[in-house]
């Protein structure tokens, strides 16, 4: 709480004076729940969640009735009321809980607060507490007093925001006083919290405002030129022309309309589509130009691109300026992203335009934004001193569930704590958790402390995290406090950073003595004597770590068959991995061990083929790893060992003829990462065309030494892209004659 709310007493288990007054005695009501005749259905739902609470509690149903009708024993006031219009607080979502001999107020400053106040009340004074989403603790007492209580308290952060668009996820972050991001549905019942269109979901927004589908056809000129062709966009490569004639008014009409069909929606993003792909005909440049000097940057990227900052906020912009005659109180939020993540150097974000700045670019997530020990987080912190003085209405972009970190074990609650704490005292206000609320077993008490410092920034994150600890794990608490601190220092002892590459950061990052120490503070959990529900999250939290070691072992054993490509390596990556997906089934753990089985069967480390399939009584594996039609994936990669890099290497592949290659590409620079990266990929042609036929055929591919990567005994091939459809049976390698 902050220093002015204070607390004079929040007892209300504690065994009672004989005088005193109760809302429940004996399992039998003594009170009753007044609400206002006019109550909407914030205020009626936070009473019935009291009632609901309180009879879970005590088994006593407390009556709710309107003010002005009967009252049966100890009045408990919820919303503003007649009786309560003095005591309401000014703040929005303000909150006041008072109770003495005469009666109980439970309000806040809009009916929102109110809903935020009971809760509040249900937690502090009676005991209850909310974990996880399907997680809650409901202490039992069949009395209940009233005592005297004092509390007034606001929220530090005035956006809360976490993914929760599943009734479970936003029930639990209304209990927890987030007021965002949740579902149009739920809007009248917890009064009108944040929430994104369900016209326009997510934060990449171009492509989902103007779709290719229904305009490309008829205005090419809208989508970008790029290598002197026009290219359709989708949500995952290309952007617009932002100076075509006409997208800005299409465009902006195309948000008014989502604001008129929903009056109550508050916010949409108008972002950016993921990735690159900038338009480069004359107009956009000459606007560059005009804007930065069509400078470039290299803020958190592998290599310099074009700067987008101020494209892209000016276009925010061009379209805010015609939102706002319509729906002057509407917000549009703007991510500030990879090579538009740094401010504007001349655009000034307009008042409903919100950046939104992803800790992405530059990211280390091994410690706190503001340690200046880590050179991308040093980076980082200036980039986000720089929009805080321009920007203070910001919303900060935080990975809290790196999707990209496939469930391994990291340290979390202690560097998120002192990130929140330290924008807080940058000026920034809002923040949006990247997370889904489904990973309790691994990342501890996050959720929970961030949601409780977003209300109260001045709250001490360990206090908090013990209350979880202590309420999610009983009398094993002790221990399992060990286990999460064993965890972080396993990833602060190295001093490694890491960000969103298991494969290339995971080796060398973990000591393997404090994971031991972890894996043993979690044996002995086990054996303490607990409730079952405590028991299974403590089981729960061993196979999800479990999985997390095994995984790691098998990261780091990958690592080192990449760079030696012995037999013990291959054996030890493929047997860790499968212990691990016997633990947890992780998408992402999965497609990477999946390369280790392509090296059986097709000879090389392979990764993005499909499963396996049968052609010409063989079997073989096709690039199009998720079908033909969507236009996505179609890109696989292998290795290959080249002991002799000076000699140049011959590949000869098996190719089903009806095959769709003509050629594959080799990535020179050594570094494997993409062309979006900074990556460097050269065509290798194959010495003939396929036939075209339903047969087996052998292509060869030479590689000059010019295009191997020096100094390097593995080389980085790749083929496909698209819905391109290749059938690859085998692939040999021979050093060049």
């Amino acid at each position: 709480m902050r220093t002015r709310d204070i607390v004079l007493f929040i007892g209300l288990l504690a065994p009672c004076l004989a005088q005193s007054a109760a809302l429940v005695r004996d399992g039998q009501p003594q009170a009753s729940i007044i609400v206002a005749k006019d109550a909407g259905p914030t205020v009626q739902l936070a009473a019935t969640e009291l009632q609901r609470y309180v009879e879970k509690i005590s088994g006593a149903r407390l009556p709710i009735v309107q003010e002005g009708e009967a009252v049966t024993g100890f009045p408990i006031y919820v919303g503003k009321t007649a009786a309560t219009a003095t005591l309401v607080p000014k703040e929005p979502e303000g909150l006041l809980i008072r109770g003495d001999d005469q009666r109980l107020v439970i309000c806040g400053g809009s009916d929102r607060g109110t809903l935020f106040a009971a809760y509040r009340f249900l937690e502090q004074a009676l005991g209850c507490r909310w974990l996880a989403p399907e997680i809650e603790v409901v202490p039992t007492n069949k009395t209940i007093e009233a005592r005297p209580l004092n509390l007034r308290s606001a929220p530090s952060f005035t956006m809360r925001t976490f993914i929760a668009r599943q009734e479970e996820r936003q029930t639990w972050g209304i209990k927890l006083g987030l007021n965002g991001q949740y579902d149009a549905a739920h809007a009248a019942a917890n009064g009108g919290c944040y929430y994104l269109p369900q016209a326009i979901q997510g934060c990449h927004a171009y492509y989902q405002i103007m779709p290719a589908d229904k305009y490309y056809e008829v205005h090419p000129e809208w989508f970008p030129l790029i290598n002197g062709q026009r290219h359709r966009s989708d949500g995952h490569r290309g952007q617009l022309c932002v100076t075509a004639p006409g997208l800005a008014d299409e465009f902006a009409r195309r948000v008014i309309a989502v604001f008129d069909d929903d009056p109550s929606l508050p916010m949409t993003s108008i972002s950016p589509n993921d990735g690159y792909g900038w338009c480069e005909c004359d107009q956009c440049a000459a606007l560059d130009q005009k804007l930065n000097g069509g400078r470039t940057t290299k803020q958190g990227l592998a290599d310099e691109k074009p700067f987008m900052g101020d494209r892209v906020f000016w276009f925010a912009n061009e379209i805010a300026q015609r939102v706002a005659k319509v729906h002057p109180d509407k917000l549009l939020l703007v991510l500030a992203y990879v090579n538009y993540a740094e401010p504007p150097d001349t655009i000034k974000p307009a008042p409903n335009v919100v950046p939104w700045l992803c800790h992405y670019a530059p990211a280390d997530y091994s410690r706190p934004i503001n340690d200046r020990t880590s050179e991308a987080n040093a980076q980082f912190n200036d980039l986000m001193k720089r929009w805080a003085k321009i920007a203070p209405h910001l919303l900060m972009y935080s990975y809290v569930s790196k999707s990209m970190w496939w469930r391994l074990p990291r340290p979390v609650t202690r560097n998120f704590a002192a990130d929140l704490k330290h924008e807080y005292s940058l000026g920034l206000r809002r923040y949006y958790c990247q997370s889904s609320l489904n990973d309790w077993a691994l990342d501890g008490p996050l959720y929970y402390v961030l949601a409780k410092l977003m209300w109260d920034i001045k709250a001490d994150p360990e206090a908090l995290a013990q209350d979880w600890i202590t309420h999610m794990f009983g009398p094993a608490a002790p221990e399992m406090t060990q286990y999460y601190d064993a965890v972080e220092r396993s990833v602060r002892k190295t001093g490694q950073s890491y960000s969103d590459n298991p494969p290339r950061q995971v080796p060398g990052l973990y000591d393997a003595g404090e994971l031991a120490q972890a894996q043993q503070h979690l044996d002995a959990a086990l054996k303490v004597k607990a409730s079952d529900d405590e028991h299974a999250r403590i089981a729960e939290v061993a196979k999800v770590f479990q999985y997390g070691v095994h995984m790691v072992r098998a990261i780091e054993a990958g690592e080192r068959f990449r760079q030696d490509l012995t037999a013990a390596s291959l054996k030890e990556a493929k047997d860790e991995g499968t212990v691990a997906l016997g633990f947890a089934k992780v998408r992402e753990a999965k497609e990477y061990l999946d390369r280790f089985k392509y090296f059986d069967a097709l000879g090389v480390l392979g990764s993005g083929f499909g499963e396996a399939e049968e052609l010409g009584g063989r079997p073989c594996w096709n690039t199009d790893e998720t079908g033909l039609g969507d236009g996505k994936a179609g890109w696989a990669t292998f290795l290959i060992e080249t002991a002799d890099t000076t000699k140049g290497a011959i590949i000869e592949m098996d190719v089903w003829g009806k095959s769709q290659l003509d050629g594959i590409v080799i990535n020179t620079d050594g570094t494997g990462k993409g062309y979006s990266e900074g990556g460097i990929w050269n065509p290798v042609p194959a010495d003939h065309k396929l036939s075209g036929e339903e047969k087996w055929e052998t292509l060869t591919f030479r590689l000059g030494p010019d295009l191997l990567a020096k100094d390097s005994r593995t080389q980085r091939l790749g083929l496909g892209g698209g819905d391109s459809q290749i059938w690859i049976g085998k692939i040999r390698i021979r050093p060049a004659e």
